[in-house]
Parts: structure tokens; C-alpha cells; sequence
């Protein structure tokens, strides 16, 4: 399982569990988006990385027309 971590825009700190690697990265858009502040990803293996690092290390191939 993975963890997203942040502090929400009141100073909270807040963690979400997500299923896979995609729900997290969905989850720090969602959260980047909402005002979040120092989100960071905890992967199976107990790793924490900043949500950019994360997002590269996916290496999502994107579509362009």
C-alpha cells in the first residue's frame, strides 16, 4: 500500500492510504490542487519521495496530438 502525505491548507498534517502506484499520483494532484503543501509519497518499500520525484520515477508516458 501506499501513503500520500501533506499538511492541509489549516496546517494539518493528513495521510491517505492508496491501492497503486496511479491512485497515489492521482491522490497529490488531487491534494496539490485543494492547496496542500509538502506532499510526499511512502512507497511499498517504506521510501519517502517528494509527489515530483514520484511522479518522474512513474515515468507516465503522456499523449500529445
Amino acid at each position: 500500500m501506499f501513503q500520500v502525505k501533506g499538511i492541509d491548507p489549516t496546517g494539518r498534517s493528513v495521510t491517505f492510504a492508496c491501492g497503486t502506484d496511479e491512485q497515489a499520483m492521482e491522490r497529490t494532484w488531487d491534494l496539490a490542487r485543494r492547496g496542500f503543501r509538502d506532499v510526499t509519497v511512502v512507497d511499498l518499500k517504506g521510501k519517502e519521495t517528494s509527489a515530483a520525484a514520484f511522479e518522474q520515477s512513474l515515468d507516465i508516458d503522456w499523449m500529445t496530438d
